[in-house]
């Protein structure tokens, strides 16, 4: 019997009979070649009713290679129906030795059923193994129906295979090689080739990257060897390189194989992946900078200043501080000249500027085509891409967090981009706000120290006092004592004044708190309750202020005091305008240099007999307006006190 591929084998090696694996007698080679050039379908069954063997005329009747077709059985061929009548013929002609014939039909791979007169005969003992059988099997012509039938079958396959928008290939495969017979024109317009360009090409070598052509050629082999395969490749096509879902599925195993490819372009999909993956990874790396409680704030900023960076793919990042319509850069990264820790420049010349007008964050892709290239701040920094949000501490503008380019960005911010860019800065708004609420407990808590010396030191001395004349004058009968505990106990009145105004004046005003002041009438109320007949005062047009009245009175009150109480009875005042505030100055000996810091604290006192709260309250009442008080030289020598940054109507 013939043991090549193409014309077949011999029986399977696992068969039972010792006669059917004995070697063929010489006259098989006549044999052989009789039934392999039979014109019909020649079938040789072994004593199982299972194929051993069969012609060429029969593998394309049927669809399937040699290999493919060994060992099917009788159902497989014929069909259930017929092969109970194709099994009786057979055992007819091993019980007879003789000729039997039975009218059924092969069933192909693909296609109709194909009626035929099936002929079984017993193969001689001298030409092959015993209880074998040679059958053959005589088709009728196909009917002009069954003709069309299987005309529109191949026009369908055809149609479905050229209209899918998906790239799709047809090949063959030749040596173990995919090689292209056809494409469709998504195929051709996706990688940029003509069909004639494809055809007869190795689709792997056509397609794959040099460094991913082994990985094609072994999902090639896949899907030779298991008649599919799907799985995720890069491709290149006319526009670079490209993600794909390849699904590749064999529909013949003759000879040559033939199959389809589909390629489905995965690439936004992939891209997509990869940017939430960018930004989950984003996500938890700032989370673990921000969650670092042994790192100081200026360390976590630069941190999230690089992670910015490398997210919104921006060579700058820096935080900026906006006082005074300036913008002071505290922290940065990047190589740019201007955008460095320390630099400032003017908020009119800086793109800040805008971001701080701004209730969203500014994000510019490119500057060019939104009039920018005009404006102070790119002809100051000639950056091409910006982005940037405003930092908000206890409602009020702190900064700005931003990120910059000197080129215009590829691509328009995301919507991810934004809500990153806005996480980092409500955290930076939310840390200032935690640091500038430790720094003001830490004041209180100083405050809070200051006052139980006050109490335990300032107030014990004059009770002292009270006490051993209340005892002395008890004992004695002696009246006399009485004007010294007076004296005492109005000391100590002055001391809880001093404190009480202490604790409420550091409390923050509401504009409910606020109204308008007349300075001037104010000025003259403050100055009878100082009663010194030698100090002269001097008023310059002073404003109406907008405040709270009682708590400005308090102010003048104690300034008025300290000027007495260093510049002596006979002291000079001032008190008059400025441009955002008014200022009060004595002509007495004024204050050191070295001490204009010491003198606004709690406690502090160059007189033995002071509380050293004066100056304190004074402080205090400012920073509870938002007003800022600056100690100078005035203008006679004295000490000048300048209160600025309040609503003023200079009438």
């Amino acid at each position: 019997m013939p043991t090549s591929e193409t014309q077949g084998s011999s029986l399977p090696e696992d068969h039972t009979d010792a006669e059917a694996t004995s070697p063929l007698p010489e006259q098989s080679d006549f044999a052989d070649a009789v039934l392999a050039a039979m014109p019909d379908p020649v079938f040789v069954f072994g004593p199982q009713n299972t194929l051993a063997w069969g012609n060429d005329p029969l593998q394309r009747a049927i669809g399937h290679s040699a290999a493919a077709l060994r060992g099917k059985s009788l159902s497989d061929l014929f069909g259930k129906g017929d092969a109970a009548s194709v099994e009786q013929t057979l055992d007819a002609v091993r019980a007879e030795r003789d000729t039997a014939t039975a009218e059924v039909a092969l069933i192909p791979r693909e296609g109709p059923a194909r009626p035929c007169t099936f002929t079984a005969r017993p193969l001689s003992g001298d030409v092959g193994p015993p209880n074998c059988v040679v059958g053959i099997a005589r088709m009728a012509p196909l009917s002009a129906a069954q003709d069309e039938t299987l005309r529109l079958e191949r026009d369908r396959l055809a149609a479905l295979y050229t209209g899918l928008p998906s790239p799709v290939v047809h090949y063959e495969v030749r040596s173990g090689a995919a090689i292209a017979r056809g494409a469709n024109v998504a195929f051709e317009e996706t990688f940029g080739l003509s069909r004639s360009e494809v055809v007869g090409r190795d689709l792997d070598a056509l397609l794959a990257p040099d460094e991913r052509l082994p990985q094609a050629e072994t999902l090639t082999q896949q899907a030779i060897e298991e008649g599919s395969v799907q799985a995720e490749v890069i491709r290149e096509t006319d526009e670079g390189r490209r993600h794909f879902r390849l699904n590749s599925v064999l529909f013949s195993d003759s000879e040559t194989p033939e199959g389809y490819a589909i390629y489905t372009d995965i690439t936004e999909q992939k891209e997509r992946e990869q940017t939430l993956r960018a930004e989950q990874e984003a996500l938890r790396s700032m989370y673990r900078i921000t969650a670092d409680q042994n790192a100081s704030f200026e360390d976590k900023v630069g941190c999230l200043i690089e992670l910015g960076c490398d997210y919104l793919d921006l060579p700058y990042g820096f935080l900026t501080r906006i006082s005074d319509g300036t913008q002071h850069i505290l922290e940065a990264t990047g190589d740019h000249p201007l955008l460095q820790p320390g630099e400032s420049c003017p908020l009119s010349k800086s793109y800040c500027r805008e971001t701080a007008e701004r209730d969203a964050l500014l994000a510019i892709q490119d500057v060019a085509p939104t009039g920018w290239t005009d404006d102070p701040a790119y002809e100051e920094f000639e950056l091409g891409a910006y982005i940037g949000s405003q930092i908000l501490v206890d409602g009020g503008l702190y900064g700005t967090l931003c990120f910059a380019a000197s080129d215009a960005r590829d691509t328009a911010f995301t919507e991810r981009e934004r809500t990153f860019m806005e996480l980092m800065t409500r955290w930076a708004s939310y840390e200032l706000e935690q640091r500038r609420a430790t720094e003001q407990l830490e004041r209180q808590n100083e405050r809070l120290d200051n006052f139980a010396g006050l109490v335990a030191h300032d107030l014990r001395n004059p009770l002292n006092v009270a006490k051993g004349r209340l005892e002395l004058a008890a004992d004695t009968e002696d009246l006399s004592h009485l004007p010294a505990i007076g004296r005492a106990l109005g000391r100590m009145d002055e001391i809880i004044e001093d404190l009480l105004a202490i604790t409420w004046g550091g409390q923050k005003l509401s504009d409910a708190d606020l109204g308008d002041c007349d300075l001037a009438s104010l000025i003259a109320s403050c100055w009878e309750r100082v009663d010194v007949p030698e100090a002269q005062l001097v008023v310059e047009d002073p404003p109406c202020v907008y405040a709270d009245e009682s708590r400005l009175q308090r102010l003048l009150e104690n300034l008025f005091r300290n000027a007495i109480e260093h510049g002596g009875d006979d002291v000079t005042l001032r008190v008059g305008a400025l441009d955002d505030g008014f200022f009060v100055e004595d002509d007495g000996p004024g204050i050191p240099s070295d001490q204009e810091e010491d003198v606004l604290k709690a406690g502090y006192s160059s007189d033995e007999e002071g509380t050293g709260l004066g100056l304190s309250i004074v402080k205090t009442i400012v920073d509870a307006h938002g007003w800022s008080l600056e100690l100078t030289e005035g203008r006679d020598g004295g000490a000048r006190f300048e209160v600025t940054g309040t609503e003023v109507d200079h009438g």
